[in-house]
């Protein structure tokens, strides 16, 4: 009888500790809430995010990148703070691309002729006179578009450790140059042109007969003071910001292209944030890229009268379609020659 007894006190305290320790395994986990949602984020964690941006105000992506600074740290109460860190203070567009890669940086608002080397296909948006309006450039560009979702597959597909947030407009791009007006395409023979790293755009510009200088464009200020470069191609919100027009005091009025703004993350930001808090962030910078497409363009015609009438520019009409001539027959080849094919299809199609 003794025996037996001591074998089911034996067998209680098993029981009694392995009830225990599953108690406290369970300690740990998650647990839903009565309606099946995920229980609250952790009250009190934050999470310090830089965002990279390599112009200075005003300018549309400063625009973009204060509105979505100010979106995320109202809606988490504060427990996302973004510092936005503009003129390229962080280093050039491809800097800090590869740190955000890293995730050193967590956000970049910049052009996509500087993503060329990590998506090629971002290429195909650098074909001068591709799109006949703002209109038809920003239906591409819209996020439900097939073009955006393309973009956004690219992204995963090449395993870049980043994710697309948003595509925008930001804003005509135009002719600069410390020399003349340009007002065909002989007035550029000759002429040393920087332009970002997109071999396609060297070759549209070198087919028009201008001498390709890739450059960052926060060196383009040294770049035409020293003679290195001559000329230049951005938006006048750019021009303004970098205070090109103090060395560059010709303004040609080509609006050879619409540039495309690209809002990236860093998938390492990304993923260590809460559920809450990722969909806070998607959709903060879904609206900061609609707010940077009607930025750019609204302020254009305000820009042009502050070039001519505060900084003394020297502002000229030019022949669009003899530049669009020379242009348009390497359409095919380019897109062939970066795998764009199936996006200059499907902007086609779109149009």
């Amino acid at each position: 009888m003794k025996k037996n007894l001591k074998r089911i006190s034996l067998l209680m305290a098993i029981l009694l500790l392995s009830l225990a320790l599953l108690a406290g395994c369970g300690k740990g986990e998650e647990k839903p809430s009565d309606n099946g949602e995920k229980q609250p984020v952790d009250e009190g964690q934050t999470y310090e995010l830089k965002l990279a941006t390599v112009v200075s105000a005003p300018h549309p992506w400063i625009d973009m990148a204060e509105y979505f600074k100010s979106e995320v740290e109202a809606k988490t109460d504060g427990k996302v703070k973004v510092t936005v860190y503009p003129s390229g203070q962080l280093g050039a567009d491809e800097t800090t691309i590869d740190e955000m890669r890293s995730g050193t940086i967590d956000f970049v608002i910049g052009g996509t002729q500087n993503f060329a080397s990590f998506i090629p296909e971002y290429q195909v948006f650098g074909l001068s006179y591709l799109f006949d309006s703002a209109e038809q450039f920003e239906k591409v560009l819209d996020a439900n578009s097939p073009v955006s979702k393309k973009f956004a597959e690219l992204y995963a597909e090449k395993k870049l450790g980043l994710k697309l947030l948003g595509l925008s407009n930001g804003g005509s791009r135009y002719t600069f140059n410390n020399l003349k007006p340009i007002e065909k395409p002989d007035d550029l023979k000759g002429l040393k042109m920087r332009l970002p790293g997109s071999p396609m755009e060297s070759k549209l510009w070198g087919a028009i007969g201008a001498i390709p200088t890739s450059l960052p464009f926060n060196e383009v200020y040294s770049a035409i003071q020293t003679g290195v470069v001559n000329a230049f191609e951005a938006t006048l919100s750019g021009h303004i910001g970098s205070k090109t027009y103090e060395v560059a005091p010709y303004l040609s009025k080509t609006q050879h292209l619409f540039m495309v703004t690209h809002f990236s993350m860093s998938e390492k930001t990304f993923d260590k944030l809460p559920e809450e808090y990722m969909n806070i962030v998607a959709t903060a910078a879904d609206e900061a890229a609609v707010l940077g497409s009607k930025n750019a363009m609204e302020a254009e015609a305000g820009l042009f009268k502050k070039l001519e009438e505060e900084f003394d520019t020297e502002i000229n009409e030019v022949d669009k379609a003899a530049f669009a001539e020379v242009v348009a027959p390497l359409y095919e080849e380019l897109a062939k020659d970066v795998g764009g094919e199936e996006i200059l299809r499907m902007i086609n199609e779109m149009k």
